[in-house]
């Protein structure tokens, strides 16, 4: 039977579990482990699961931004979710996010999950040959930054959902939210309100997301995220020496999304096929009239959602 999970109640069904996988002075990058309450002892699939935000908000924590028909795929596949955060704009920079990423994956490969699940006498252990890296806008960025960076073996699906491949931009509104937009001083106002080293890995998105609309809408995100061609999927693949071969990938879009064009989702695809040639799989799955966060409250009991989960699951759990 199809569920709508409440929002703030997707957390649920797991044990929750927090440690950290990086500090930087005294500040712990945390990274969540979400275990479903009725595992048995094992070797378990991973979901390796980045949240979005923009790269200025958001954190594993928030269940809110968790999909909801991603609650029945977990459960079903017995699989361990793993949820880092990682540094955000415009206190970081786009290459200190790259720096969180390959400190994050080493992390993980070099035992960290089972390390400490150990020190909590939880029998569990992960299958490093099932692993699935996804996640929603800038979580889906690092998905797919991930299976461009990381070495073959280590993921073996990628689900990208409205995913960041390029530098955002978005055209000014009068509203935001329901509210009137923020100006564009709101960017310059919160970051000579920082405290010097100032460290920041986790946030919820309010009142974060303002500064976040003037980021894209004003112009001003690569000041803060930075320049280069290692820093985003697409330029990963235009580089004169494009990785020889990344995860097969799934990738969920809107056509009326206003924060990430589904344009640059077609031309990521199309990049992966001109690369990697026209029989690798990757997939756009485009649903009409709809926009970001489109599938935050879908349930399994949609076609196109039991679709995808099929084809995840095949690659995925194999």
């Amino acid at each position: 039977m199809a569920v709508l999970i409440p929002r703030a109640n997707r957390f649920d069904s797991f044990d929750v579990y927090r440690t950290y996988y990086k500090k930087i002075k005294n500040h712990e990058i945390e990274v969540g482990i979400l275990i479903p309450k009725d595992l048995k002892p094992g070797l378990h699939p991973v979901f390796v699961k980045f949240h979005g935000g923009g790269c200025v908000s958001g954190t594993w924590s928030y269940p809110d931004w968790f999909a909801n028909w991603l609650v029945p795929l977990v459960h079903r596949n017995n699989a361990i979710v793993v949820s880092p955060n990682y540094r955000l704009l415009p206190e970081h920079t786009g290459n200190d996010i790259q720096a969180d990423l390959a400190d994050f994956w080493t992390w993980f490969k070099n035992g960290g999950v089972t390390t400490h699940l150990a020190t909590l006498n939880i029998p569990l252990s992960l299958d490093y040959t099932r692993v699935l890296a996804g996640g929603d806008s800038a979580g889906g960025y690092l998905a797919l930054q991930s299976g461009l960076t990381q070495p073959p073996d280590t993921i073996a699906a990628l689900l990208g959902c409205y995913p960041m491949t390029t530098y955002l931009r978005r055209a000014q509104m009068p509203l935001f939210m329901g509210e009137p937009s923020p100006p564009a001083s709101i960017i310059d106002a919160h970051v000579a309100a920082l405290a010097p080293g100032t460290v920041i890995s986790g946030a919820l998105p309010r009142p974060r997301n303002r500064i976040s609309y003037a980021l894209f809408a004003y112009g001003r995100y690569k000041e803060f995220f930075g320049e280069g061609e290692h820093l985003w999927p697409i330029s990963i693949l235009s580089a004169a020496s494009p990785p020889e071969v990344m995860p097969p990938a799934v990738i969920l879009h809107g056509d009326k999304d206003t924060a990430v064009s589904i344009e640059d989702s077609r031309a990521f695809v199309e990049k992966v096929r001109e690369v990697f040639g026209e029989g690798f799989e990757v997939r756009l799955v485009e649903r009409e009239g709809v926009d970001h966060g489109f599938d935050m409250d879908v349930s399994e009991g949609e076609e196109w959602v039991r679709d995808v989960v099929r084809w995840v699951e095949e690659r995925w759990i194999r």
